[in-house]
């Protein structure tokens, strides 16, 4: 009998299903964790029957005795160390190097000491011995092509024409692939978000870049049979891949006996000295002081070891603004307008249609402070009636948007500044207008 083509990931999915449970898997709980229906547990029943004795074994008519037999070295899971943020580790570290005085280069900059440590584990998983173990190796390795490390392979259009450092200088790709600031942890991870973008413009993936951007802010933390469940979503499919990277398992964050949660953005919470938990997000803490948000139910360690959540950076960069964007959307979508979120594959964040005739293009800017450089950036956009820029009413004392806006506008090409509640407020109008004409 021939063993099923379905054999790697049913492989893979029962491995992950180990990793957690002590016991075995029913038909049916094993459908889900396929992306399958429970009523087709006759024909996974047929595609196990041909792994019987090879990959799998259970004793007949006795429940959740399914068990693995000794793994196969080519479907064995290994710990996903992601090659891009290890590249952009690199990248960064070097082009601080290069930054530094003769003197100060004793010191590996923090960015490149992650990257190495990275770059080594994870050629020790996959058996590649091409990785650099300390500095004079690395520099070394750094003028030849990227490819020539093994692992490279996954990045897919990568030339191999491509170095780290040409000339004796941080090369064009490795400027490129830097991320600049002072938090270069989760500004690295925040760099799946552009990865995903230009992966679904690339492929015209709109309606799977809208379930993916509502998932990582409506879901930030989540139960491993619903994380399981987003993976084999029809619409999230494509970007199985890149949710694999993005969430992390939630005991990775913080070592805890009891995991509390913030009632705003949903994501895990610091304990601070006095044994109180406060969110990452100093907004988040004012917001839910003042709407009296009633606090999430903790989790206990044991429980907490089976639930995923978004990387630090993903929570900083794709959580938090994305509140504000889905606020909105829903507070107008209930006043009866048609809202698209992110349309055009985030072109902008909101299209609010009233009509053929009458369309608002919105970027939400939940921002600590304004930048005149940041918001020029943003594009008129010329087949929307009018396009805003919308803060939410919160920043208002520290951004003073009421009052700035008469100096700024004129340089923003015909965009106009809004807070939440002054585009609703125009929203109702331009509804009542419209049931007046």
């Amino acid at each position: 009998m021939k063993v099923t083509r379905h054999r790697p990931k049913i492989l893979e999915a029962l491995q992950e299903w180990f990793r957690i449970h002590k016991e075995g898997p029913t038909l049916e709980e094993l459908c889900v964790e396929l992306g399958m229906q429970p009523r087709q547990k006759a024909t996974l029943q047929r595609w196990l029957q041909t792994m019987r004795g090879i990959d799998v074994e259970w004793e007949d008519n006795a429940a959740r005795s399914l068990r693995l037999l000794a793994g196969d070295p080519e479907v064995e899971p290994r710990p996903q160390i992601a090659i891009p943020e290890t590249l952009r580790y690199l990248a960064t570290g070097l082009a601080e190097w290069e930054k530094r005085d003769q003197k100060e280069r004793a010191h590996i900059p923090e960015a490149l000491r992650i990257g190495m440590s990275r770059m080594y584990l994870t050629s020790l998983l996959q058996g590649d011995k091409t990785a650099p173990s300390n500095i004079p190796e690395f520099f070394d390795w750094a003028k030849n092509s990227v490819v020539e490390w093994k692992p490279a392979a996954e990045i897919k259009h990568l030339s191999p024409d491509i170095t780290l450092i040409e000339d004796g200088l941080v090369s064009e790709f490795a400027e490129q692939w830097q991320v600049t600031g002072n938090d270069v942890k989760n500004q690295v991870q925040e760099k799946i978000l552009q990865d995903v973008l230009e992966h679904c413009r690339g492929h015209q993936l709109e309606e799977a870049y809208r379930a993916f951007r509502k998932l990582i802010i409506e879901h930030p933390v989540l139960p491993y049979p619903e994380y399981r469940r987003s993976l084999s979503l029809p619409q999230l499919k494509p970007l199985r891949e890149f949710l694999l990277k993005t969430y992390i398992d939630l005991v990775d964050l913080a070592e805890e006996k009891n995991y509390h949660f913030c009632p705003r953005c949903k994501y895990l919470m610091r304990r601070g000295q006095d044994e109180t938990y406060t969110c990452r997000n100093l907004t988040c803490e004012r917001e839910s002081a003042k709407l009296h948000l009633p606090p999430q139910p903790p989790i206990p360690k044991h429980e907490a070891e089976t639930w995923k959540a978004v990387t630090l950076g993903v929570h900083q960069y794709g959580t938090i603004p994305g509140i504000s964007e889905i606020k909105l959307a829903e507070t107008l979508t209930k006043m009866g307008i048609r809202v698209t979120l992110w349309p055009e594959i985030d072109e902008f964040d909101l299209l609010v249609e009233f009509s053929k005739k009458v369309r608002w293009a919105i970027d939400v800017k939940d921002w600590s402070y304004l930048d005149e450089e940041r918001l020029q950036k943003v594009q008129y956009r010329p087949n929307a009636t009018e396009t805003f820029i919308v803060f939410p009413d919160e920043r208002e004392p520290a951004l003073r948007i009421k009052v700035v806006r008469q100096q700024i506008e004129p340089n923003l090409g015909g965009i106009r500044l809004r807070l939440m509640s002054e585009i609703i407020a125009k929203a109702k109008q331009t509804l009542e207008k419209k049931h007046n004409a």
